[in-house]
């Protein structure tokens, strides 16, 4: 499976990814929530369960929609993700001693 890339855009984390199984289609996590797909010039928005919310593409993978928006925040976690390109490894998380 293609891992995601990872970029920061202020205090959010966009996520982005190839569909491992249609690697012309690229899932990306907006700011706003919503997954952008885009393949072939086209562009389609959805929620994070897949469903659709607008544009040219109707149908998405609801599993891989699912996955891309389930982005831990790391000031909240107890634990490092252990997922790679998820959150900063760990870095901002806070000890039991702070």
């Amino acid at each position: 499976m293609a891992s995601p890339q990872t970029e920061r855009v202020g205090r959010g984390v966009i996520v982005s990814m190839t569909h491992p199984f249609d690697p012309d289609s690229l899932y990306e996590l907006t700011e706003d929530g919503t997954i952008k797909i885009s393949r072939d010039g086209k562009t389609g928005f959805f929620t994070g369960e897949g469903i659709y919310i607008s544009g040219e593409i109707r149908s998405a993978d609801p599993q891989l929609c699912n996955w891309i928006t389930n982005v831990p925040n790391p000031e909240t976690q107890l634990t490092a993700s252990r997922i790679a390109g998820r959150d900063d490894a760990g870095k901002s998380i806070k000890s039991a001693e702070d």
